[in-house]
């Protein structure tokens, strides 16, 4: 590895690991997998000639895309169950309400959990989510509704006020 791909290996590792992990947080409800997911991701991208970005934009989607494939891959391996999450994703938070309210999407099913977390906490479009995700748009717009009223109803069960 040269120095210029050194420069950029590091580069993209303080820019994106931190993204990186949280989503695996997510995806894989535990901490420990997140950790090695994050490693095993820039393992590979260190091992592989340095990938040509069309900008930054693109350089983040291929990150979350990669991290993705590699969660699904995890996922594949075992067997998944929900168990109570460590406090992982939770340190990320600041308010005792944002605590609640992910805690309230870490308990929907994966796929409303994704695309939930995906548009709302990471701030892409159905498009941009389909894409990552490798559904249609269609699909993501459906997810999302579902995925609302699913958090609506466990947020109401909860004794939150939700219209």
């Amino acid at each position: 590895m040269n120095c210029e791909d050194r420069e950029y290996f590091s580069a993209a590792y303080e820019k994106y690991a931190d993204t990186v992990f949280r989503l695996g947080l997510v995806w894989l409800n535990d901490r420990a997998d997140a950790e090695d997911m994050t490693a095993d991701l820039f393992v590979k991208l260190m091992s592989r000639p340095r990938p040509d970005f069309s900008g930054e934009e693109h350089e983040k989607a291929f990150m979350l895309r990669s991290a993705i494939n590699l969660c699904k891959d995890r996922l594949r391996r075992r067997k998944f169950t929900a168990g109570s999450y460590d406090d992982g994703i939770m340190a990320y938070m600041e308010t005792s309400e944002e605590i609640n309210l992910m805690e309230e999407i870490l308990a929907l099913p994966p796929k409303y959990r994704a695309v939930i977390y995906l548009h709302y906490c990471q701030g892409y479009s159905t498009g941009e989510t389909a894409k990552l995700l490798g559904l249609r748009e269609g699909t993501v717009r459906s997810q999302l509704s579902r995925g609302r009223e699913k958090l609506r109803s466990q947020l109401n069960e909860g004794g939150f006020n939700c219209v």
